[in-house]
């Protein structure tokens, strides 16, 4: 018997519904660009602690999820049982150019991602939720699941932003 494909790295701590995550999803770019309002660069650039991203990292990191996800969930949509590959997004961060400067920027490109994504989910047929794919870390992921586990990463690090950002 082959067993139930599963996501085990992030999940909701509530039952919500199919539109409930694509609200949720639709709501993260906006949610960002509240948090970040009127923040000095200073605060945005500093780590919380010695070991975690600053709010700016966070951003960026948030904005190479956007990307990568998206098209992670174009290959379950479009392609039968894709291999959904890894990414070090430690090393994303820590190599990309980006300047706090660069923030509207990174904000717009979350923003055209999501609106992208939302478009290409909204118009699933039914079936459509339960295909799958192979993550190479993780393992089988089933859409579903997996758009869920995206919209619990990004309320982990919005969660994230916020201590960042406290002063």
């Amino acid at each position: 018997m082959a067993s139930q494909p599963t996501v085990s790295l992030y999940r909701l701590n509530r039952e919500i519904g199919r539109d409930a995550v694509l609200a949720g999803l639709a709501a993260t770019p906006s949610r960002i660009a509240e948090l970040l309002e009127g923040q000095a660069n200073e605060l945005l650039t500093r780590p919380p602690s010695p070991r975690s991203w600053s709010a700016f990292q966070v951003c960026c990191h948030m904005r190479d999820a956007a990307l990568i996800y998206s098209a992670r969930f174009r290959w379950i949509v479009f392609d039968d049982n894709p291999i959904l590959p890894n990414y070090d997004e430690d090393n994303w961060v820590a190599s990309a150019r980006d300047t706090v400067t660069d923030l509207p920027a990174i904000l717009n490109e979350i923003a055209a991602s999501r609106a992208d994504l939302l478009r290409v989910l909204g118009r699933l047929p039914e079936p459509a939720w339960a295909r799958v794919a192979r993550h190479e870390v993780i393992g089988p992921v089933v859409l579903e699941a997996y758009v869920g586990h995206q919209l619990a990463h990004e309320e982990m690090h919005l969660g994230q932003l916020e201590s960042a950002l406290r002063p």
